[in-house]
């Protein structure tokens, strides 16, 4: 296949799947993973797609990759965010969950934790942690959006404002370079999030280091307000500067 006919078809699939891994693009094109490695390093650099770890994505601020495209995006990096989060929080704590497949990742870690009271708009999490017999678990109202699996709206806020919690663990999806400001995709998943992180004690934030440069059309925070930031080793020397500037422990996994 003509590399034309490649890059073409490997856009196709982008915008299509939000993300696509080199493996699956190799397979389908029938070429080499080294060559799927070149067009997407050539489409990347003529900003007609974003090159991810493991594959591509779509270089937009306004659209999220989708659903399934994140659950498996830096699989691995969360696995160990994960854990190490899970390590920090005490049994018997009360804890705020937000949307997001990496702290999806991160309730399955928690079930190795005792006695613990959540409060959260993710239904992927609460069914998970919902498994302990001795975790409390609340599921906020709010009208069900699709493409994250979660709950939003007013309501949710109004119940969230219920709760004071020891802590909020956070994604997000994408720190500004510029200053270090948390950026994400929809105004209705941000309000919600933003409304759990003014209601607890502490603000834990999980990032992997992929998260550092990449655009979102949303201000969610400064990163000040965060207290501590989980991500993975080697730490870029630009997010350890963001992060230092504001103030912020850095944990690396």
């Amino acid at each position: 296949m003509k590399q034309e006919n490649r890059h073409q078809a490997i856009l196709y699939a982008v915008m299509r799947q939000g993300y696509v891994s080199i493996e699956s693009l190799a397979e389908e094109l029938g070429v080499s993973s080294q060559t799927i490695r070149r067009d997407i390093s050539e489409l990347d650099r003529t900003g007609m797609l974003e090159r991810r770890p493991g594959g591509a994505s779509c270089r937009t601020t306004i659209l999220n990759s989708t659903y399934d495209a994140r659950q498996v995006e830096d699989f691995k990096d969360k696995e160990r965010i994960a854990r190490t989060i899970a390590e920090y929080i005490p049994d018997n704590s009360s804890i705020f969950l937000t949307l997001g497949t990496t702290v999806e990742v991160i309730a399955y870690a928690l079930l190795e934790r005792s006695g613990l009271m959540v409060i959260t708009n993710n239904v992927v999490a609460a069914l998970t942690l919902n498994k302990k017999t001795d975790f409390e678990v609340v599921l906020a109202s709010g009208y069900m959006r699709k493409s994250s699996n979660g709950l939003v709206g007013e309501s949710t806020i109004e119940f969230v404002n219920g709760f004071q919690c020891d802590y909020v663990i956070t994604s997000t999806g994408g720190i500004s370079e510029a200053d270090g400001h948390l950026l994400d995709y929809h105004t209705a998943d941000v309000s919600v999030a933003q409304c759990m992180m003014r209601n607890a004690n502490k603000v834990l934030l999980a990032a992997s280091r992929s998260k550092i440069g990449r655009q979102a059309v949303v201000r969610v925070a400064p990163l000040k307000t965060v207290d501590v930031l989980f991500t993975n080793s080697p730490v870029p020397s630009r997010l350890e500067e963001v992060a230092q500037a504001a103030g912020v422990e850095l944990i690396a996994c």
